[in-house]
């Protein structure tokens, strides 16, 4: 299968106090078109920097990140912005400005500079598209709808609603159902395999708990800032160990 996201020994950290404190140490994965690959990580170890550093706009001290075959860590600013339009979509739970409805939200994303290889769409050619999307997701009643008139979940399908417009090759999710229940994470898994089969799109979660990355193809967990395999769906000869330990951190998680 085609790679779309590769990291290569990566490495990144940040000055604090004088110091410069690690994130993120030697870290190695590859995601290939349709796969959905989990990292697990607590608050504040490194979720939002590692969904940074795929999406280019964090640069790495060490180590090379590749998207779609593309070297992003050589890329100039305007071409990150062009590779975010065209290649990349990222879900997070920022949410979109005051007194903006979800449609204006999402024909924002379609309105970004493409590469060279992709033309500019009209305003006719954006909201087509972003009825097309809110209508796949089954959220079209939302099109009008302001963001705090939305429920947890409709703001989660808007979210991604707005980073699969315009069919990237990788989805990055940034931990955008970390408060909701085991169902509802499920729920959220069975919408990100239906866009990543649908849409032939590799998917990197980064989420807070192992409920949420069961049923991904590899389950990676960041501790003391390096990745550790958890579980690897794409062997026959998956370590029984290693998915016993997910299991019982799911179910202390679900607990909670």
């Amino acid at each position: 299968m085609h790679e779309v996201l590769r990291f290569d020994a990566v490495w990144k950290g940040f000055d604090r106090h004088h110091a410069h404190v690690p994130v993120v140490e030697e870290l190695s994965l590859s995601i290939a078109e349709g796969e959905i690959v989990a990292v697990v990580a607590g608050a504040g170890q490194g979720k939002t920097t590692l969904i940074g550093l795929a999406s280019g706009t964090l640069q790495p001290d060490r180590g090379r990140v590749q998207v779609n075959g593309v070297d992003v860590t050589q890329l100039k600013d305007s071409d990150v912005v062009r590779l975010l339009a065209s290649e990349i979509g990222v879900a997070t739970r920022s949410g979109p400005a005051m007194n903006t409805s979800v449609r204006e939200y999402v024909e924002l994303a379609l309105g970004a500079p493409k590469d060279g290889r992709r033309r500019r769409w009209n305003a006719r050619e954006r909201c087509s598209m972003a009825a097309a999307i809110l209508l796949e997701l089954d959220i079209a009643e939302c099109a009008e709808l302001r963001w705090e008139e939305l429920s947890d979940w409709q703001r989660v399908l808007v979210e991604l609603a707005q980073a699969v417009c315009v069919s990237p090759r990788l989805l990055l999710v940034d931990d955008i159902a970390h408060s909701f229940g085991l169902r509802q994470k499920q729920a959220l898994m069975g919408v990100l395999e239906d866009l990543a089969r649908e849409r032939k799109c590799g998917v990197l979660m980064a989420v807070s708990d192992h409920a949420a990355a069961l049923r991904s193809v590899r389950v990676w967990q960041l501790h003391r800032h390096r990745l550790r395999l958890m579980a690897d769906h794409t062997e026959n000869d998956l370590d029984t160990a290693d998915d016993a330990e997910v299991i019982q951190l799911d179910r202390w998680s679900d607990a909670r």
